[in-house]
């Protein structure tokens, strides 16, 4: 595995831990993980999300939020267990001190205490073809349509208001 897709990795798990400790669950955080890096990095969605199911040799992506899931419940080893067999022993020092730097962060943030996100419902009504490709899409990422609508909305009116903004 390319150091590049090991970072992607790990920065997608550093990612979702931080989302999954403020209550969101296995499968937002995920998607959370993996939307952020595809951003961070200019490629696509399904690409970080191929490098934490195919490139592990797991045989869907249930596996991955599985193991995920077990790591930010106290137990790391399966998910560093599958990095250090597909990485070559040169990377197996910096999986190592991930987990264990993942594991120090999970405590300090559960010190902190953060106080939840405040959330507002909207009601909208999509066309039956953008509906459909929206399912489509959910199914794709194993994911609710309103999970995935929701992600997808809040990173475009972040984006437009940077652009707005810029032109102020």
């Amino acid at each position: 595995m390319r150091q590049e897709t090991l970072e992607q990795i790990l920065k997608v798990i550093s990612l979702a831990s931080q989302r999954y400790s403020t209550g969101d669950g296995i499968d937002r955080s995920y998607q959370y993980g993996v939307s952020r890096v595809s951003i961070e990095y200019g490629i696509a969605y399904q690409t970080v999300g191929d490098a934490c199911r195919r490139r592990l040799g797991l045989d869907h992506v249930g596996e991955f939020k599985t193991m995920l899931r077990a790591c930010f419940e106290g137990d790391p080893s399966q998910l560093r267990d599958v990095l250090v067999r597909k990485n070559s022993r040169y990377y197996h020092d910096k999986i190592n001190d991930f987990f264990s730097k993942l594991k120090n962060d999970k405590a300090a943030i559960e010190i902190k205490a953060q106080e939840p996100d405040t959330f507002v419902t909207y009601t909208i009504q999509l066309r039956k073809s953008d509906s459909d490709v929206l399912k489509a899409l959910s199914q794709l990422l194993s994911a609710e349509p309103e999970e995935v609508f929701a992600d997808v909305a809040v990173e475009a009116i972040k984006e437009h208001m940077k652009k707005v903004i810029s032109q102020l």
